[in-house]
């Protein structure tokens, strides 16, 4: 036993022969209680650890191996933290007791209870009644015991992620018992789901992974196109690379969908892709306001899509893309948001090898669904060279060459026909950047293209006939028909095949620009304005070929004589953050003057711009556009205004202009995002049809830890191009989910 020296708590400085034996005793068991703070290393260890320990008062039994730390006893370990009133600690096996107010740390997660033993060898642990914070949880249970490997058994348990008492969440889970890893998964056994502290789920089992957007997901609501619908997944891991989702889909008017997705992650991200698939027997494949006679769309809808992306070396990268669809329709009644990102898919395989100086590729693209007009690349090789200088010189060379048989290919039915051709392309250009005057950057160049094909259109024109008209002349009696032939003047220009062809073309031109900037001190901090003026000089004489003796598939294929000059001019306008400058607006403003014009063209055309304006944090305004010079009118503009007021407002705004084609307006306002109560409109409009294409309305309750949103949105009907008339469109939807796992768990956008 310890002396009664130590045990009234006199100072052990007094006794440093016997304070030096105990603390080497309890270093061995991993404590070190003393009344002072003391830090000992494990110096024969490879791996040192960092121990602190304080309390009032230390006990030590030499023949029973216990040693008692009495009074604000605080034990530190690594990122382990044990604080208790009491704490009696086994020397040999290394489990301790602690008693009254017990608290044990590891990072987030804090595990409490009035009394807990605790061993700190292996990391196991026992308790009854307590309580664990593991983020986002919020546990309670009757009995807890600890594993090794951080791994919590609780029995009797309640477990939410609101922060309220238990008898004042919006939502708690009870179970028997329940296996919870922080920071990996959590698994109840035989448990109850509580809303508002009503049961309303029984769950026989029930896991939870808390690295990935694993769970179920149910998202009900009803069209007038679909009828009522519950849309439901599941998402889960097959290992520790794969995971999969499971679809199961009802709608009173289409029927029932299913669906199986598999996504793959591999090697730190080196491998990764997905294969998504989906089927419907649809009750209702054609609306009601569509003609059975000219639609493409049966009861059978299906889709396949695959992606995957492959990293074999640290500069090779392998890209696979497919989609197999049932019919044109199939994404824009059952994924829109797929269909308003890309109309019609892509399916392609590439290769690409990335150097410091050169990428070279190979890419095969074709068409997988017959009801599409594609290019296919069967398949294309490419090099591109980036601009390097040549030797010890000043000058500077790059370029791009390629090689593909091309085939473009229309759609069934349509009465333009297929052709195809290889095509040999190669570009070279040599450039010698200068400056001059101190400040005025010029860049040369001088450049030559060739490129072979395979077969080339001739353009051929020919009369297409006589006009053959007849007379009745009655002499002596006899009565004869005359015929009369008349040369047409109808003549028709036509292109058939005119074999193998080689096109040359020649480049000369040079580029240039200056910067010109002021700095000064404003009310807010530093200001700077940045002003480039830019010019860009082409020159291409007339090629061998031109654009109407070859093939089109691509831009490739479009180049033809030029002689103009970009004119420009960039603008900065920024200040000074500690990160560096900060560009408010970022604008740049050009048109291009044709030096070359034919009969009554005009030399300027069109202006252009792509401005983006960030006058504060919580704003931004991006603009692009063309002005049409010749016409005074506004060829397009694209325009998109983002705003965050605070708390009160979100706005999003864009419009999107195309001439004689599009202007479709579209807005999104949220009011009091962050209050309990929060409000949603959204809509479109297409003002070249004067009409409005959707508009909704949202309203959300958030709770501790709970959100509920319902909404209303319409889609007014309209007359087709066809003539044909679109029905009117109503959609209603309600949606749930845990605050803390907002696109993971219940709720969410759903598919429509």
């Amino acid at each position: 036993m310890l002396s009664p020296a130590i045990k009234s708590g006199r100072p052990l400085r007094r006794l440093a022969p016997a304070c030096l034996a105990l603390c080497l005793w309890v270093f061995q068991a991993s404590i070190l209680p003393c009344m002072a703070q003391v830090e000992l290393e494990e110096a024969e260890s490879t791996n040192a650890v960092q121990i602190e320990t304080t309390a009032d008062t230390l006990e030590y039994n030499r023949e029973t191996g216990i040693v008692k730390a009495i009074g604000n006893v605080v034990i530190t370990r690594g990122d382990v933290q044990l604080t208790a009133d009491r704490v009696r600690v086994n020397v040999d096996t290394e489990v301790a007791r602690a008693f009254g107010n017990v608290k044990i740390t590891r990072g987030e997660e804090v595990w409490t209870g009035p009394k807990i033993k605790y061993n700190f060898r292996t990391g196991d642990g026992w308790t009854g009644e307590t309580k664990i914070r593991a983020a986002p949880f919020f546990v309670d249970a009757e009995k807890t015991e600890k594993r090794g490997g951080n791994v919590f058994v609780l029995h009797n348990v309640t477990v939410s992620t609101c922060k309220n008492e238990v008898d004042h969440r919006h939502f708690h889970v009870r179970a028997r018992t329940l296996e919870l890893i922080p920071d990996e998964s959590l698994t109840a056994r035989k448990a109850v789901w509580y809303f508002g502290g009503v049961p309303s789920m029984y769950v026989p089992y029930w896991h939870r992974n808390l690295q990935n957007e694993f769970g179920w997901r149910f998202y009900p609501g009803h069209s007038s196109r679909m009828g009522y619908y519950l849309l439901s997944s599941y998402r889960y891991r097959i290992n520790a690379g794969l995971t999969g989702e499971t679809h199961f889909d009802v709608r009173t008017e289409r029927g029932i969908g299913v669906g199986q997705d598999v996504q793959w992650n591999t090697g730190g991200n080196r491998h990764r892709g997905k294969l998504k698939t989906y089927y419907l027997n649809d009750d209702k494949p054609i609306d009601d306001d569509e003609d059975p006679a000219t639609s493409d769309v049966d009861d059978q809808r299906y889709r396949i899509r695959y992606s995957d992306q492959f990293v074999p070396a640290e500069r090779d990268l392998v890209l696979v893309r497919g989609h197999y669809l049932s019919d044109t329709d199939i994404i824009e009644d059952f994924f829109e948001d797929e269909f308003r990102e890309e109309r019609q898919p892509d399916n392609f395989v590439s290769y690409t090898h990335l150097e410091s100086d050169y990428t070279a590729g190979v890419i095969l693209r074709s068409r997988l669904n017959d009801f599409y007009d594609s290019v296919n690349r069967l398949p294309e090789g490419t090099l591109d060279i980036f601009r390097q200088q040549i030797g010890d010189s000043s000058f500077f060379y790059e370029s791009d060459s390629s090689a593909a048989f091309l085939e473009q290919v229309f759609k069934d039915g349509s009465s333009r026909d297929d052709y195809d051709a290889l095509r040999l392309d190669s570009s070279h250009i040599i450039l010698r950047p200068d400056k001059h005057f101190g400040f005025l950057t010029v860049i040369p160049r001088v450049g030559v293209r060739g490129t072979h094909y395979s077969s080339t259109r001739k353009l051929e024109s020919f009369i297409a006939g006589a006009t053959v008209t007849s007379n009745v002349v009655v002499s002596g009696g006899m009565t004869n028909i005359v015929f009369t032939s008349t040369p047409s003047s109808n003549r028709i220009t036509r292109a058939v095949d005119g074999g193998a062809d080689f096109r040359g073309l020649v480049e000369l031109g040079f580029e240039t620009s200056f910067k010109a900037f002021k700095i000064w001190e404003s009310a807010v901090g530093e200001r700077r304005h940045i002003v480039e003026p830019f010019a860009n000089y082409t020159l291409i004489p007339e090629p061998s070929l031109t654009p109407d003796e070859l093939p089109q598939f691509d831009a490739i294929d479009k180049l033809d004589e030029q002689h103009t000059v970009k004119l420009g001019v960039r603008n900065k306008y920024q200040a000074k953050h500690q990160n560096g400058p900060f560009d408010i607006i970022d604008a740049e403003v050009f048109t291009i003057y044709n030096l070359d014009t034919q009969d009554d063209e005009d030399a300027l055309e069109d202006l252009f711009w792509d401005i983006e304006i960030r006058p504060t944090e919580h704003v931004r305004i991006d603009a692009e556009g063309q002005w049409k010079l010749t016409d005074s009118e506004l060829e397009q503009f694209n325009v998109l205004v983002d705003y965050e007021g605070g708390d009160m407002y979100e706005l999003r705004a864009e419009l999107r202009h195309r001439r004689d084609d599009s202007t479709l307006i579209s807005g999104d306002l949220t009011l009091y995002p962050e209050a309990p109560w929060s409000y949603g409109l959204y809509g479109r409009y297409e003002g070249e049809e004067s009409r409005v294409e959707e508009v909704g309305v949202q309203v959300q309750r958030n709770y501790d830890c709970l959100a509920v949103r319902t909404g209303l949105n319409s889609l007014p009907g309209f007359t087709r191009s066809d003539g044909s008339e679109k029905d009117d469109e109503v959609r209603f939807t309600i949606e749930f989910w845990l605050t803390a796992f907002p696109e993971t768990a219940i709720g969410g956008k759903h598919r429509n």
